[in-house]
């Protein structure tokens, strides 16, 4: 996953993109299942970032709640 935050029109924008892509200096980015399409120029900034996990209990909280 990336947020990807690019101009638009003068304002930016940002979104959470599923797959990402750059070829010629075009930024292909899946967002919300639709494909969309960015000019390198435009992109302020593109980090990759990891799913969230589930948060699970830790094995020491896991048994203090079962005494």
């Amino acid at each position: 996953m990336y947020v990807v935050s690019v101009l638009d029109n003068g304002d930016q924008r940002t979104f959470v993109s599923e797959n990402l892509k750059v070829v010629d200096r075009i930024v292909y980015a899946t967002i919300c299942g639709s494909s969309k399409q960015f000019l390198l120029a435009d992109v302020v900034d593109i980090v990759p970032v990891e799913a969230a996990r589930a948060r699970m209990p830790s094995a020491r909280n896991m048994t203090s709640q079962v005494q």
